[in-house]
């Protein structure tokens, strides 16, 4: 890649056809990542009929991005690891091992700010308590 490269809106329209061809693509391929997206369209759904402050669905959206592109970026390791060999190898095992591990840390801390966001919603629906 040039650093001397005059800016162009016409390669930064470009830009975003190839990452919303890696999102169609993360979707299409990785079951994780389907697990994911329905956990944040849920989320999300629970997010408008609870009701839910502006400060609530600014950390469940940074949750929901941050444990999207955790998978995005597991995903493009092993993508490359496979790429590199097929055989076993101990280094990219652990390389895709961390990538997992981080991906996991992200979904277990968001599903409990999802719990702390919205368990007391239920709560007081469920006893008929005022919001």
């Amino acid at each position: 890649m040039t650093t001397d490269s005059k800016f162009s809106w016409k390669k930064r329209g470009k830009a975003f056809i190839y990452a919303w061809q890696g999102i169609k693509t993360l979707v299409k391929e990785e079951h994780n990542a389907r697990i994911h997206a329905v956990a944040a369209a849920v989320a999300v759904s629970l997010g408008f009929i609870l009701g839910i402050s502006g400060m609530e669905w600014c950390v469940l959206l940074i949750c929901i991005g941050l444990v999207i592109s955790a998978e995005v970026l597991n995903s493009a390791v092993e993508a490359l690891a496979d790429r590199i060999t097929e055989d076993y190898d101990p280094l990219i095992g652990k390389a895709k091992d961390f990538g997992a591990a981080a991906v996991t840390l992200l979904a277990v801390v968001s599903l409990a700010v999802g719990c702390i966001i919205f368990l007391p919603y239920i709560y007081r629906l469920v006893c008929g308590l005022p919001g």
